[in-house]
């Protein structure tokens, strides 16, 4: 079975990329739905070079073919359903607005949401996996919180 890691990996870090403050307006067109999947695919591209750009902070970032196409799959798929992944989470975090989300928990969960309801992964696959990235860059409960939400979702 592929690894697939480092694809969610990459889609989890572009989509974190999207709420540092200096991208607003680029975040705001991808959480209305208003971003053209051109527009949208230039920006994953140039995020690509930046991504993959050797430097001491890191190192050993690449990305295979296999795992860029997912990734790719998984960022326009966020894109593409942003109104009921938005939805499916204020459901499930019991939240009107998701601002109030850690941004990191926020990012993963959104793509865990697009695998789980759009994609033929195992929800076990998908859970364990964005657990993880949420243990790794996220706080001490990201993990648990992460777990709950998605188990929720997976759920109905």
């Amino acid at each position: 079975m592929n690894n697939k890691t480092p694809g969610r990996e990459f889609a989890f870090k572009f989509l974190f990329h999207l709420f540092i403050k200096e991208n607003e307006s680029l975040k705001n067109s991808f959480l209305e739905g208003a971003i053209g999947k051109l527009e949208l695919e230039e920006s994953i591209k140039d995020f690509k070079e930046s991504y993959i750009a050797q430097d001491d902070e890191h190192p050993n970032n690449q990305i295979d073919d296999g795992n860029w196409f997912f990734a790719n799959k998984l960022i326009l798929g966020v894109s593409q359903h942003i109104n009921e992944i938005e939805e499916i989470l204020k459901k499930e975090t019991k939240r009107e607005n998701l601002n109030h989300l850690e941004k990191i928990e926020r990012c993963v969960l959104m793509i865990g949401t697009e695998e789980l309801n759009y994609f033929d992964t195992p929800y076990q696959v998908v859970i364990n996996e964005l657990v993880e990235l949420a243990k790794i860059y996220g706080s001490a409960q990201s993990g648990r919180f992460v777990n709950g939400v998605l188990d929720g979702i997976r759920a109905k």
